[in-house]
Formats: C-alpha cells, sequence, structure tokens
C-alpha cells in the first residue's frame, strides 16, 4: 500500500491489467475515493482507464471511460453503493476518447454535468485528426508521406486501422453533441479541489489536486510515457468557433508545452501522491506513484532528445532513419509507425526551434552541433 494512503482495498478483482477492478482508497484525513477500472472497447495497451469516484460538493466522477464502456462504468458505480442519478458531474480530464468517451451517455442518462477545460467545449465541433493533422511544418509533411507510403505497402493492416478510423469516427459524432455545464480555468478552486491546466499530451489536459493528490488524467502515467503533441496549425474555421485568446496554439501544443506542464506537476511538492488513468494496476501490481514520477518523463524526454542528436551525427538524416532507430525493438507498420514518427517529431521540433538541428529543403535533418537542449531542460527544472 501507498504510504501516501491511510488504506488501499480491493473490492472487486480484475484481470492482471485490473479490468474491471474495483479499488477504495482512503487518504489520512478520512477522504473515501472509489476508483473503477473501466476496460476499453478495443485491445489497448495503456489498460483500463481508471475513473474516481468521491464526494466533493455532491458526488463527483472524474473521466468516464470510452465509448462503448458506460455500462461498465454503471456497473462499478452501483457495486461500490452509489447509483449513476446521483452522480452530479463528470470531470474529463481530456478530450481523448479513452476519457469522455462515455461522459455523453452519462450525462443523458444521469443529467450529470460535463466539467472541462474552457477550451474543450470549442474543440468538440471538430474532429481531432483535422484539428492536429494538418500539416504545421515541413518535418509534418514529411511524417504524412511516410506513413502514406507504409499504408500502400502493407496492405493486410488495413483492416486494423479501418476499424480504429471507424470507431474514431463514431465518437467524434457523438462528442459533437456534448453540452458543457461548466468549464474550468487554471487555477480555479472547487470545494476541496483546484484545478491545474496541463496541457501538451492534449491541448485541454487538466490536473486536479485535492488533499494531497494529483489526479493526473494521462498527463502522469506510471510505465509509460504519455505521447507529446507535435506542433498544431489552426484552420480559420475552427479559431472561429473558439475565443481569441485560445489562438496561439504554442499555448496548447508542442513538446515544449508538455515539459512546461511537467514541471507545474513536479512543482507541487514530492510529497504529492499520483493517481493516473491508466496503469494504476498492471501485471498483478499496483503502481502508487508521487510527483517525482513527472521528473522521471521529464528526463526520458530529455534523454530522446540528445539521442537523436546522436543518431543523426555528422551526416545528414530523414525522419523515417532516425525513428526506425530509436524504435528498432517495434514493428512499425500503420498505427504504430504513424505514433513512433510524431513522437520522433515532436522532438526533432522542439530541437529545431532551440537551433540543435535544422531541417533541410529535402527534409533531411542536420545536427548543427549545439545541445542547446541541455540548457532548455536546465532552465526548465531550476
Amino acid at each position: 500500500m501507498s504510504e501516501a494512503f491511510k488504506d488501499v482495498t480491493v473490492l472487486r478483482q480484475g484481470d492482471p491489467q485490473g479490468n474491471r477492478m474495483i479499488v477504495r482508497i482512503t487518504t489520512h484525513s478520512g477522504l473515501v475515493i472509489h476508483t473503477i477500472a473501466v476496460p476499453q472497447d478495443w485491445p489497448s495497451g495503456t489498460g483500463p482507464t481508471w475513473a474516481y469516484l468521491f464526494e466533493n460538493e455532491g458526488l463527483t466522477l472524474i473521466d468516464a471511460g470510452a465509448v462503448g464502456s458506460y455500462s461498465m462504468l454503471a456497473e462499478g458505480i452501483r457495486e461500490v453503493g452509489f447509483q449513476p442519478r446521483d452522480i452530479d458531474r463528470v470531470i474529463v480530464t481530456h478530450g481523448h476518447q479513452d476519457h469522455d468517451g462515455a461522459a455523453g451517455d452519462l450525462a443523458k442518462d444521469t443529467g450529470a454535468e460535463i466539467w472541462a477545460h474552457d477550451i474543450y467545449e470549442h474543440l468538440l465541433p471538430h474532429n481531432p485528426w483535422d484539428v492536429q493533422r494538418k500539416a504545421a511544418s515541413a518535418i509534418q509533411e514529411e511524417m504524412e508521406r511516410v506513413v502514406k507510403n507504409d499504408k500502400e505497402a502493407n496492405a493486410p493492416d488495413s483492416s486494423k486501422m479501418s476499424s480504429y478510423r471507424a470507431r474514431h469516427e463514431d465518437y467524434v459524432e457523438k462528442r459533437r453533441h456534448y453540452h458543457v455545464g461548466h468549464g474550468v480555468g487554471e487555477g480555479e478552486t472547487f470545494g476541496g479541489l483546484t484545478f491545474m491546466h496541463a496541457p501538451g499530451h492534449s491541448p485541454d489536459e487538466i490536473c486536479v489536486m485535492m488533499d494531497g493528490i494529483v489526479f493526473t488524467g494521462d498527463h502522469v502515467l506510471p510505465e509509460i510515457t504519455p505521447h507529446p503533441t507535435t506542433r498544431t496549425l489552426y484552420g480559420d474555421d475552427i479559431k472561429s468557433s473558439m475565443p481569441a485568446h485560445f489562438h496561439d496554439e504554442r499555448d496548447f501544443y508542442g513538446l515544449a508545452t508538455y515539459l512546461k506542464s511537467l514541471q507545474k506537476v513536479v512543482d507541487l511538492g514530492e510529497e504529492v501522491a499520483v493517481l493516473p488513468a491508466h496503469r494504476l494496476f498492471n501485471r498483478n501490481k499496483f503502481n502508487f506513484q508521487t510527483v517525482s514520477r513527472a521528473t522521471e518523463v521529464i528526463d526520458h524526454h530529455a534523454e530522446r532528445l540528445g539521442r537523436i542528436l546522436r543518431r543523426i551525427g555528422t551526416k545528414p538524416t530523414t525522419l523515417e532513419s532516425i525513428t526506425r532507430g530509436v524504435f528498432s525493438k517495434r514493428k512499425l507498420v500503420g498505427g504504430n509507425l504513424y505514433m513512433a514518427l510524431s513522437e520522433i517529431v515532436a522532438h526533432i521540433e522542439l530541437l529545431d526551434e532551440i537551433g540543435d538541428l535544422e531541417v533541410a529543403d529535402d527534409q533531411s535533418l542536420r545536427w548543427t552541433g549545439a545541445e542547446n537542449h541541455k540548457q532548455f531542460i536546465s532552465d526548465l527544472t531550476g
């Protein structure tokens, strides 16, 4: 049991990944948090979404799970002694379908309010793929070229990609009809809760602090490092649907933005416990963490920045070569290739911005000989 909690009791066992598990966590001040491991409706390497239920000015839920999972969430709520209709609000940590996919069903069934960061409501009308896959840099155009060629060369994977695309389109259509009851701002408090905007993995990501705990959504996870976004360039249709203070994409996307948000969590103090949306339990064991895990994630990305430069060395190198080298132990086809490429692109964009590398007209990459990323990380972490 974590030292951050007075008691941790398993109320229902799950599988080795924790799917369908129910746990009661009691803090030293007596706050009771029920957490329900809501399975995804597809094979997911991240495991279930851990939804957190507790009393704070009424019954509050953090995250609801994916599209198609509401019945399993509702079953878990009833098993811990509540009814879904008892829930006053569901706080969406960010607009990814394994977190807010079932929020609409919950709100429709129970009348619970959806709470999310202020920008979330303005992004709901748009397909996230349209927002974040419009090439915002030359290296992103190169990424799209590599992905396109891979799809043509790996037809056996097309059925899997089609299934994923159909599931995504269903999610996008459903969330267009969500009504946000309350838009959360940076530093806002409500009862015992304090909200922190933590963009970078998602533009609308929020962390929620309470009683020596921070609920991190996907911002900080045990065992795995959340995926940073690449630079984004809004189209006119997107900018016209949101207030002007949300128009600067650099405030919401990119590796630099993500690293700065991670440091905000570190600055909460090393005694603060992390309750994440994934991997709280995996391989038949709990993974309780403190905010020191955020430091480990920063260190991971710092190491990757240096590793990319070392792989480039003294000769111009391609994006695909670097990606396949860094992820040499993985089978990079289809969606896996896209995720690996976009991970590397996020790092390349930061290295380019601070002058450690240059992207040539033919999209080849050249190390300038500088290592400004080391000072960037030092300045960030103090």
